[in-house]
């Protein structure tokens, strides 16, 4: 797995954060797709996540990619945590509370993880990827799976 996402050296930038984001960037582009650009570049992301026939795999391989993807979300939920977009622009009030920043993590991953492949009608090939982001989202906020839009 480490050879098929980095090659044979150490990563600088994760690629499959990078994918997360290209698939964010279809979500929020709209749900017109002229031409079918939108379907070749969630065909390259399936390509890059390792997700083609996933599950065909072996169970192995399959808890593996799980286990892959997890720990993508869980560290773009890191990143998100800490970026600026959550401070309070209206008031300069600082932070939101934890309950807001929980809210705008749902927010961005269930546009990552449901709403894009929903509208590209390509659940099927994206359920391995949407099992990931529920169980990081799981993981880091308990009991707040109800702001997941699925």
């Amino acid at each position: 797995m480490w050879t098929a996402r980095y090659g044979k050296r150490k990563p600088k930038n994760d690629a499959f954060v990078g994918c997360l984001m290209e698939l964010k960037y279809i979500s929020e582009g709209g749900s017109v797709d002229i031409g079918g650009q939108k379907k070749k570049q969630a065909v390259e992301i399936i390509s890059k996540l390792c997700l083609f026939d996933a599950d065909r795999r072996s169970v192995e391989e399959q808890e593996i990619l799980l286990y892959e993807l997890k720990n993508a979300f869980l560290k773009f939920i890191e990143v998100s945590r800490g970026g600026r977009g959550f401070t309070s622009i209206a008031f300069g009030m600082g932070q939101l509370s934890d309950e807001g920043v929980a809210k705008k993590i749902a927010d961005q991953i269930s546009s990552i993880a449901f709403d894009a492949p929903h509208m590209l009608h390509m659940d099927k090939e994206f359920a391995i990827l949407q099992s990931a982001a529920l169980a990081a989202f799981r993981q880091e906020y308990p009991n707040r799976e109800h702001f997941l839009r699925k």
